[in-house]
Parts: C-alpha cells; structure tokens; sequence
C-alpha cells in the first residue's frame, strides 16, 4: 500500500516540478491568455523556409511559429483562419487546432514560404 501511495505522489508532483510527463503552458500571441493544458508543436522560421514544411498533429494541439531567422515573416493561413501579423526575429504566434483537417498557410511578405498543417 505505502508503494502505491509513493508512486500516486511521483505522478502528480513530476508534472508540477517540470520533470518527464510534464505538459507546458503556452502564452497565446494573438489572444495575449494562457493556453489550456495541452500539446505544444513548433514550427522554426529560418532561411526563408518553415520547419517543417509539413507538420501533421492531432485536435487540439497548439502550434507555436518561432522566428528564428534574421528578417521579419508572418504565417498567413491561406483561408484567412490566421494572420499572426510581422514576426521580427525571435517573435513568436501560436494557433490551436481544434478540428481535423489540412490547413495551408504561407508568409505574406515571401510568397515562396508555405507550410502545411494536418490535424487528425
């Protein structure tokens, strides 16, 4: 019994202190709020392209863009779901996607960057 109490105490402190299993918060750039707990993907801006270019993820999954290249992007949805707007270096936009689907997106500034997101 003490064992099972031990290990019920390992898992719901790891998460708190940051350790394995641990499930980040992410401030939401274009809301400016605090994210729900949940998934984080990123996606690198750099040398003019998006890394990935194709990033498959499931519902409900958090997006992060992170420029990390030297010139000012954005991600501009090729829906008009999105726009995070100019991203100078180090700037970052996040998008949480709730339903399945392909979403295209594209920097408004270099129309030779796109990027695809498949939600399952």
């Amino acid at each position: 019994m003490r064992k099972v109490a031990m290990l019920l105490a390992l898992v719901l402190v790891v998460p708190v202190l940051g350790g394995p299993g641990a499930v980040a918060r992410e401030r939401d750039d274009r809301h400016g709020g605090r994210a729900a707990l949940g998934t984080v993907a990123r996606v690198k801006i750099v040398d003019n392209r998006f890394r990935p270019g194709t990033l498959t993820v499931a519902r409900g999954t958090r997006v992060k863009w992170v420029n990390r290249g030297a010139v000012t992007h954005t991600t501009t949805s090729s829906a008009g779901l999105w726009d995070s707007g100019n991203l100078a270096p180090g700037d970052t936009f996040s998008r949480r996607f709730r339903r399945a689907g392909t979403y295209t997106y594209a920097c408004s500034i270099h129309a030779s960057m796109t990027g695809t997101i498949i939600v399952s």
